[in-house]
């Protein structure tokens, strides 16, 4: 249970990220409350409520400083982008109401859809920098830079850094080595998920970016919800 003193501060955070998000037009208005669900979620469900929450925060941050450094802003982001992002750690949450005696795995599950799309994020965002022509992943022939499904080694190192510090932040709490391995794996295979997607189905125009996220994110809660439960 999270002390009156612990709630206000969160509460405090997510009305000062609601109105930086919206002043700086990081997020609009849907995407806004889309995020603050998502943190009130973590605080509600969550067996360890400050931990989950502190890990959507971490996700949210790199994620805009990845996004807008160095003078690489991006467009504002809408509520679709947020939904692709998070509502897989989302659902993963709501499962803790109907079945509470799995929650420490549900909890797993949460960190590995956390860990895939700041992975996915961070893959993107920092591969925009690669010196050397992009490959697709389906194909491993170069294509233009930007094309999806495209991938670097500095994006693939970025995506890896992503699944580390999700995977650290669990390990300093829980001293769970192989829960930590987990995390990091569910980050690597997450965004690489979401690179096959684009490069299948996004560039035929099947899917959109918010579909492909959401593959991506789904892919690593199922990895972490499936290493748990064996």
């Amino acid at each position: 249970m999270l002390t009156e003193i612990e709630l206000a501060l969160i509460l405090f955070f997510l009305i000062a990220f609601s109105i930086i998000s919206y002043k700086k037009k990081l997020l609009n208005f849907e995407g806004i409350l889309i995020a603050d669900v998502v943190g009130l979620a973590a605080i509600t469900y969550a067996p360890d409520p400050l931990l989950c929450f502190f890990a959507v925060v971490v996700f949210f941050v790199l994620g805009e400083i990845a996004s807008n450094y160095p003078r690489k802003k991006h467009s504002e982001r809408n509520i679709w982008n947020v939904i692709g992002n998070s509502l897989p750690a989302l659902v993963v949450l709501s499962l803790i109401v109907p079945y509470p005696e799995y929650g420490l795995i549900f909890q797993l599950g949460f960190f590995g859809a956390v860990s895939a799309a700041l992975a996915d994020t961070l893959s993107s965002e920092i591969g925009y920098y690669s010196k050397k022509q992009p490959w697709l992943i389906s194909t491993f022939k170069r294509v233009p830079r930007g094309t999806d499904g495209g991938v670097t080694r500095l994006g693939e190192l970025a995506g890896l850094l992503g699944g580390l510090t999700i995977g650290l932040l669990y390990l300093i709490f829980f001293q769970n080595y192989i829960h930590f391995v987990i995390i990091v794996l569910a980050g690597v295979i997450g965004t690489n998920v979401d690179s096959i997607a684009g490069a299948i189905f996004e560039t035929k125009k099947v899917l959109n970016n918010t579909h492909v996220n959401l593959i991506g994110s789904s892919a690593g809660a199922i990895f972490a919800l499936l290493m748990a439960l064996l």
